[in-house]
């Protein structure tokens, strides 16, 4: 009489190739979500960053630094900014700062928790 079946070393070595086919993908998943967080991140900075710029150009040459609620004000940027990193949302108090460089405007705004 032949028995039909797997032997429990071919249960165990098949097993142990899912667990590690599972780890593998779950790690590089979780690394795509980390990536596409600081990316979200570093995007909405560049838009808070242009917001500024624009509102220098267009209101007031003058300024050395101007708030997130005042570009919210001017409808510049969205009232409801959250960091996609930390989930919590934006102080609005506060600022971009308006810098010159080789007779250049640069609006630089620092988004906590991005690098």
């Amino acid at each position: 009489m032949k028995n039909k079946g797997f032997t429990l070393i071919e249960l165990i070595v098949t097993i142990t190739l899912l667990a590690i086919i599972s780890i593998t993908v779950g790690v590089s998943v979780s690394n795509m979500l980390a990536n596409q967080k600081e990316k979200k991140a570093e995007n909405m900075k560049e838009e808070i960053e242009n917001a500024a710029c624009v509102y220098v150009e267009t209101v007031d040459d003058s300024l050395t630094e101007i708030s997130l609620k005042t570009l919210i004000e001017e409808g510049l940027i969205d009232k409801d900014l959250v960091n996609p990193i930390t989930k919590k949302q934006l102080d609005t108090t506060s600022t971009v700062k308006i810098k010159i460089e080789n007779n250049e405007k640069k609006c630089e705004y620092e988004l906590k928790d991005v690098n």
